[in-house]
């Protein structure tokens, strides 16, 4: 009964190892996957500091290497910083772009729960009740466009008027005039810029979003407007691909 005693007691002494055992492998699991996580976050920003650079820079890079880096900017970089960004290289972009007639006041770059908006007066884009591109348009387009392509998201046309009603040939009501004039600034990016038809837009409010009440010719001028939005998304970043066009 002693000889049986000592060896149950000898057996039970030694049962601890085994918790031990599986504790020290349960640590070493533990240590191993925060190790490669550290390693994918160092990686992740290294893409993310390279695919940023290429963007503002001027840069090219391809749709394989944007689209493996969508998730790591949206996870490091806040969307506040990243619009904040472009909208100051597009403002950069349109001083340069026309200074005379001080065209440049009529545009204006900002942010809002929409995205990223450049607003055009409609004076800085058309005459008086029409919807023909000037060349002005076109030149300040052509140098803003690839800057809004390469954000890589859904991007909108509002057209916009005062409410002065319009009723001529070509348009019968300033829903007419507003949507042909968002349509020809889509038409123009989708045809000089290459822009993904899918990923443009357009849509005309006539005179119903006024920015200010219609009761002087100064704030007529003020409502009619073309607004780009470089809308936002539910993957949000200058490379959350907005899916489905309106």
């Amino acid at each position: 009964m002693k000889r049986k005693r000592r060896e149950e007691e000898h057996e039970n002494h030694e049962r601890w190892l085994l918790t031990y055992a599986d504790l020290i492998t349960l640590l070493l699991a533990f240590f191993i996957m925060m190790y490669t996580f550290s390693k994918q976050d160092a990686q992740k920003y290294q893409e993310v500091t390279s695919h940023l650079r290429t963007i503002f820079s001027g840069g090219t890079s391809t749709q394989k290497e944007g689209n493996s880096t969508n998730t790591a900017i949206n996870s490091i970089i806040p969307a506040e910083t990243i619009n904040s960004a472009i909208r100051k290289q597009l403002e950069e972009e349109i001083k340069n772009v026309a200074p005379l007639d001080n065209h440049d006041q009529n545009l204006t770059v900002f942010v809002d729960e929409r995205g990223i908006v450049i607003r055009a007066l409609d004076n800085a884009f058309f005459d008086e009740g029409k919807a023909d591109l000037k060349e002005n348009a076109k030149n300040t387009l052509t140098k803003i466009m690839p800057i809004v392509k390469k954000v890589n998201r859904h991007i909108r046309i509002e057209g916009h008027t005062d409410n002065v009603s319009i009723s001529t040939r070509d348009f019968k009501s300033n829903w007419e005039l507003s949507v042909r004039r968002a349509t020809e600034v889509v038409r123009f990016m989708v045809e000089k810029g290459s822009f993904p038809p899918e990923k443009t837009s357009a849509v005309g409010y006539a005179e119903y979003r006024p920015l200010i009440p219609n009761t002087s010719p100064k704030n007529r001028a003020l409502n009619r407007r073309i607004e780009i939005i470089i809308e936002k998304s539910s993957d949000m970043g200058p490379l959350g691909i907005a899916n489905g066009a309106g």
